[in-house]
């Protein structure tokens, strides 16, 4: 990729860069997200019956069972083309019904069976929500 950049003589100046960011790159985040919400856009465009919520690179497929892992999939296509991909086994599936074992989830996603923390919101059956509230109780003990 090439920046170009027009000096105060009007000349062009032509600054190759390398793919990513360094470390502690106080723009990476912000140039990560800009990339990520591209992927993100054309998505949710192609899956109207579905919802993204997302936190930089925290990305939620929530939506009709038959359809989620076809936007995994696009999703998936949509980060390739940008040099981006997602990890699998950071990956969770969950229905509130047991649906969910009938679906071609990917074999390395997670899928718990009693519930799933998003953006900070606790989803599940009542045992799994209250086991987390107590566990985060005792953790300011």
């Amino acid at each position: 990729m090439f920046y170009n950049h027009h000096n105060h003589e009007n000349d062009v100046i032509i600054i190759p860069f390398a793919m990513g960011t360094y470390q502690g790159d106080p723009l990476g985040g912000a140039l990560f997200t800009l990339a990520h919400f591209k992927a993100l856009r054309s998505t949710t465009n192609h899956f109207l019956s579905s919802l993204f919520p997302s936190i930089a690179y925290d990305t939620h497929i929530i939506g009709p069972l038959f359809i989620i892992s076809f936007a995994y999939e696009h999703f998936q296509i949509e980060l390739h083309v940008i040099g981006l991909s997602t990890q699998p086994h950071k990956c969770f599936a969950w229905s509130p019904s047991s649906l969910l074992l009938d679906f071609n989830i990917p074999s390395k996603f997670t899928t718990p069976l009693e519930g799933i923390k998003i953006l900070g919101i606790l989803l599940g059956i009542s045992s799994f929500t209250s086991s987390f509230i107590k566990d985060a109780m005792l953790e300011d003990v």
